[in-house]
């Protein structure tokens, strides 16, 4: 596989280079290799199921806890809000991630302690709790799949507009982070 190959090449522990994916992955309108990364990871969000054992684990031995995890970290490193195509499943067995960097680290292990139970009403609820608790900010885009994520699990709409408010731009939202 194309994705384990290249995130081995550039996460690998030992010769660990964010950087240089970044500005491999900005290639994939020139590199056919880049396209079907892209493309390979797009399908791994999709199902996770279909990664051949732990091998993407045993490339990168990643920290993130999930195949899930590593992913969506993954794909936002190198595209940010653009649509990854993952599944409601994958998105949510994900938490905290993308969001872990807003969060203060209590809250993220919290929100991966209920993720990882499958308590995704809770976990959801624990991160926008903690979103706005750290004044964080979250884009257009993942204010919307993050409103997607809380419909998906049935959670009332007055925590839906709740979190709208905030996360639209009120005079409480900010760029900062908490760690």
């Amino acid at each position: 596989m194309t994705l384990i190959a290249i995130a081995a090449n550039y996460l690998d522990p030992e010769n660990y280079s964010l950087d240089e994916l970044k500005v491999l992955a900005r290639r994939d309108d020139d590199d056919e290799e880049v396209r079907v990364f892209k493309s390979e990871l797009r399908q791994a969000l999709r199902d996770p199921s279909q990664l051949p054992g732990d091998e993407l684990f045993e490339s990168v031995e990643y920290s993130n806890g999930s195949d899930e995890r590593f992913l969506r970290w993954l794909w936002h490193e190198l595209y940010g809000d653009e649509p990854s195509d993952a599944s409601v499943l994958t998105k949510l067995k994900a938490l905290p991630e993308p969001y872990t960097g807003r969060l203060h680290w209590k809250t993220g292990y919290a929100v991966r302690a209920a993720a990882d139970a499958g308590e995704w009403d809770k976990a959801l609820q624990m991160l926008l709790a903690g979103l706005a608790e750290s004044e964080a900010s979250v884009s257009p885009a993942e204010n919307a799949e993050l409103i997607a994520l809380m419909a998906e699990v049935g959670l009332p709409a007055a925590a839906v507009a709740a979190f709208t408010c905030i996360a639209a731009g009120s005079p409480h939202s900010s760029s900062s982070s908490t760690g």
